[in-house]
């Protein structure tokens, strides 16, 4: 091969080497790297022991959660214990949270107001009070299902794929005012789910009523036995048939209460000595006591407690009816035609 020859080769190699580079850093669109123009939140959900939700400059109007050996509980609402899916919501949104950058310039902050006195702050922190994760949340996006985030230190502000505005009701919320808890609160009273009850009874001021479920034998030998509800106490006076008994069950082991009140305010209201209550028990021998207090206000209103837990319940007066006094009330006759 002569000289010529291979000179040609060798600048031909060089030619289609110094395309395939240029191909492959120039050919494809400049991306900011993902750290800078999309957002990604990084924590560990197991070390988080506290999570802060407040507006900023009102920390009054915040919602405290706090991680207890026996779940999550409210602390500003009387540690009254959170509904656990509600809570493993929000680390699952935050973990999978995703977002894009919509502006780099803190003079645009008002547009999406997440200044430093109209965000939403969402801080979660360690045993230690050690901040492990802390976001700024502005109004949502223009879909609804959207919201502005920021971090701190950082004037960079992402359009998140997720609505928290929306999650903690503070859309259009002045800042002092306080953030709703009620999707958080587990109002849940019963200690026992109907499906589960195998007898009950109910304490008023003139009489008990006990029930208890019954196996009844099949009467073809090939069939399954059934179970069936009876009053066995009292045997005289308010007998109450099968269906009524099983409404009542019902009304006993769904019992949620409205709301929960502070344990200092529930003295002097008769639930030392109950004049109504409810006993509750399964087939392998748990049992529970939920008590009732007297009326607390004009509306008729009752403290509830089930004995063994702190929290002071709030039940309103339908509640309290459809088990102490709608199963027992008397069929209403039907009026008469006028003039017969």
């Amino acid at each position: 091969m002569s000289k010529k020859t291979m000179t040609i080769l060798f600048a031909v190699f060089v030619a289609l080497v110094g395309i395939f580079f240029i191909q492959k850093y120039f050919g494809q669109p400049s991306r900011k790297p993902a750290s800078l123009s999309e957002l990604k939140l990084e924590f560990d959900p197991q070390a988080v022991q506290y999570i802060q939700v407040f507006k900023q400059d009102y920390p009054d109007s915040g919602i405290y959660f706090a991680r207890r050996d026996t779940g999550w509980v409210i602390v500003n609402e009387h540690n009254t214990a959170a509904k656990k899916e509600e809570v493993q919501k929000i680390f699952d949104d935050l973990q999978a949270v995703t977002g894009t950058v919509r502006g780099e310039s803190e003079d645009l902050y008002g547009d999406f107001e997440i200044g430093e006195r109209n965000a939403l702050q969402i801080k979660f922190l360690g045993a230690d009070n050690s901040q492990l994760l802390h976001i700024y949340v502005g109004k949502g996006g223009p879909d609804g299902h959207t919201c502005f985030v920021r971090l701190p230190a950082s004037p960079r502000v992402f359009l998140a794929n997720q609505n928290f505005i929306s999650r903690f009701a503070a859309w259009a919320a002045p800042p002092e005012k306080r953030l709703p808890t009620d999707r958080w609160l587990n109002l849940r009273v019963s200690p026992m789910k109907s499906q589960d009850l195998a007898a009950f009874k109910l304490h008023t001021p003139k009489v008990d009523y006990e029930f208890v479920q019954e196996t009844v034998p099949p009467v073809d030998s090939g069939a399954a036995p059934t179970k069936i509800w009876k009053q066995v106490s009292p045997t005289k006076g308010d007998i109450l048939e099968e269906n009524k008994i099983k409404s009542l069950q019902s009304a006993v082991g769904n019992l949620n209460a409205q709301g929960v009140a502070n344990p200092d305010y529930a003295t002097g209201f008769g639930l030392e000595k109950p004049q109504y209550s409810v006993t509750v028990n399964d087939t392998i021998g748990n049992s529970g006591l939920v008590v009732f207090s007297d009326k607390i206000d004009t509306l008729e209103q009752r403290y509830v407690l089930l004995k063994g837990q702190p929290t002071v319940y709030r039940i309103n007066k339908g509640v309290f009816e459809r088990i102490f006094v709608t199963p027992f009330e008397k069929p209403k006759e039907p009026k008469k035609p006028a003039g017969k």
